[in-house]
């Protein structure tokens, strides 16, 4: 099989989204590039019946019986499924279905990635948000080419509200590149997951440093990773679109007192090991941050336990 020179690829992580990975599969083929790009897209053992919409996804659309490119691959922990889409030339599919879900027992699906990790920059989206620019892949890997100084770009996006309203969300202050500082200060939702798109060659090879691998969510010690690669560079184009506590999402999971505070320490605590990790550069405003975090947390909870008693007095 001709080996490819594949420009970007992109990092689809999902589980029980078989009502949203449709939306994202059609925002990754629709894209129009003048390089070819690969979608790793990685199934952990969803049980709501996902891997059947993926698969009748790929006979649809992709030439998965052609044998110049389309390949099978099974392990003991994987069915892999590469295939070429049959009008976008350019977009390339390969699927993991994995065989038991690695979110419980801990074990981390870093590793299958391997194989795609020759291209010269990386997208991310997970399985329930999508893109809504099809020049959206172009557009960041032109910005990346003209700022060689930047080890990652994001830009604006739609929120997707449960209740199907669409709201544009922009930085507050517009900027071509942020600090450090700014992404410190902005927390986990300074930048939507599915807007980052990065350099291959910055990230972290073997093990990831501890304030990253230790936090209970990977974007937001991501961002502050490459900040301190880089510039971090902005587009204020509304490109993708993030769901909002959907279904089967991480954040639809936080739902008691005792797990949001357990998760509120564990992020002061990847604060510190920031903290460590620089040298204390950034000391000053990341005790600004984590005192933005304990008060946000208190009024949560305050919140909380009052809707809570409003209930019991109905």
């Amino acid at each position: 099989m001709e080996k490819i020179e594949y420009v970007v690829s992109v990092r689809c992580l999902t589980y029980n989204h078989a009502s949203y990975i449709t939306d994202a599969m059609n925002g990754f083929t629709m894209q129009q590039t003048s390089f070819p790009y690969v979608c790793v897209i990685v199934d952990d053992a969803s049980t709501d019946g996902e891997p059947e919409v993926i698969r009748r996804y790929l006979a649809e659309h992709f030439a998965i019986n052609d044998e110049k490119t389309a390949r099978k691959e099974e392990t003991d922990d994987y069915v892999m499924q590469f295939a070429q889409h049959k009008t976008n030339k350019n977009c390339f599919f390969a699927v993991l279905f994995l065989k038991y879900n690695h979110y419980s027992i801990k074990k981390s699906k870093l590793p299958y990635l391997k194989d795609w990790e020759d291209t010269k920059y990386v997208a991310i989206c997970e399985g329930d948000d999508f893109w809504n620019d099809p020049l959206k892949l172009q557009k960041q890997s032109d910005f990346m080419e003209a700022h060689p100084e930047c080890s990652l770009c994001f830009h604006a996006d739609y929120r997707l509200l449960p209740s199907g309203e669409k709201k544009n969300h922009r930085l507050k202050i517009i900027k071509e590149f942020y600090t450090t500082e700014d992404i410190i200060l902005g927390g986990g939702g300074f930048m939507a997951t599915n807007s980052m798109f990065y350099r291959q060659d910055l990230f972290p090879k073997g093990n990831r440093p501890d304030f990253w691998k230790n936090c209970p969510i990977g974007d937001l010690p991501m961002m502050l990773y490459f900040a301190t690669k880089g510039e971090v560079g902005y587009i204020n184009e509304l490109m993708s679109t993030y769901r909002v506590s959907s279904a089967g999402s991480w954040s639809s999971r936080q739902s008691t007192i005792r797990i949001r505070t357990a998760h509120h320490k564990r992020i002061l605590k990847m604060y510190d090991e920031f903290d460590s990790y620089t040298n204390g550069i950034y000391h000053k405003t990341l005790i600004s941050k984590k005192n933005i975090n304990k008060r946000a947390h208190i009024k949560d909870i305050i919140h909380t336990l009052l809707k809570a008693i409003v209930y019991k007095s109905k």
